[in-house]
């Protein structure tokens, strides 16, 4: 007997926002269901992650969760991750004004190299 596979819903997730700001901590806190105290270290480039997880209003579904780099030099590199993106998280430090005012640049980041329209 054949059986027939359910085609689970793939979903590109990235975070992004200023260096030190939570994303990784996010990240690992969605996928590990942990939280390290002591903080992380910055990511160079970008980190990935996928987690199987239920969706309102859809079932199942992967998402696959791209942690950016938030350092100014990583900036540039950080834009060809945006194709393909479902969602993007921006993120952004409340004891941070700094990274709450990069909100729109962020943003603006992203409607650039998005050719659909994001969540």
């Amino acid at each position: 007997i054949m059986s027939i596979q359910k085609q689970v819903p793939e979903f590109k997730v990235i975070l992004i926002g200023d260096a030190g700001v939570g994303k990784t901590s996010i990240t690992i806190r969605a996928t590990q269901n942990t939280f390290d105290l002591d903080g992380t270290s910055a990511t160079v480039g970008f980190s990935f992650q996928k987690l199987f997880k239920e969706v309102p209003n859809l079932g199942c579904a992967n998402l696959f969760i791209w942690d950016t780099a938030g350092q100014e030099q990583f900036r540039s590199m950080t834009k060809m991750y945006y194709r393909g993106v479902a969602v993007a998280l921006i993120v952004y430090d409340v004891t941070e004004r700094a990274s709450f005012e990069q909100v729109e640049d962020w943003l603006e980041n992203v409607r650039e190299g998005q050719q659909q329209r994001l969540t």
